[in-house]
């Protein structure tokens, strides 16, 4: 019984070790996002600076209850730009968990980058589809954490 404990708590911990981005830190900006048909968003310009670091880049929303999405997913690539340069960027999916007999939908979170910026001033967030749309998503938007203590990397 110890060992399937063990065993419990350790795949806890594996779960929560991506989490950092969601729950270390401080909130410091929490906007929606306007998203296009093709499943872009707007870009958002943001304003940074270094005492703010390391960041973490939120994306949230919430994924339709819709049997023709269950387990299909959205890729998309997300830059922050400081003066026209990439300063940091993550791919990352969305997916809708249902099974393909019982529709499911609900909100979701997921980092997607973690940055810390060389400077002070006007930075410009992109998020863009990787492949053409399947799932639907509504009320999306981006929460930045502000002095987040980043995953630790694997030597």
């Amino acid at each position: 019984m110890k060992h399937a404990n063990a065993l419990v708590a350790a795949a806890a911990l594996l779960a929560l070790s991506a989490c950092e981005g969601l729950f270390t830190g401080e909130k410091t900006i929490n906007q929606p996002l306007t998203q296009a048909e093709d499943g872009s968003f707007a870009p958002v310009v943001l304003q940074l600076t270094p005492d703010m670091n390391p960041l973490a880049f939120n994306f949230h929303g919430e994924t339709v209850p819709n049997i023709a999405e269950s387990t299909r997913w959205n890729s998309y690539r997300a830059t922050l730009r400081f003066g026209g340069s990439a300063v940091a960027s993550g791919s990352f999916d969305i997916n809708n968990p249902g099974a393909r007999e019982q529709e499911h939908g609900g909100p979701f979170a997921q980092t997607m980058f973690y940055v810390s910026v060389p400077q002070a001033g006007e930075y410009e967030l992109t998020i863009v589809p990787s492949k053409p749309k399947e799932i639907t998503i509504e009320s999306p938007r981006l929460a930045v954490r502000r002095n987040v203590q980043p995953p630790v990397k694997a030597p």
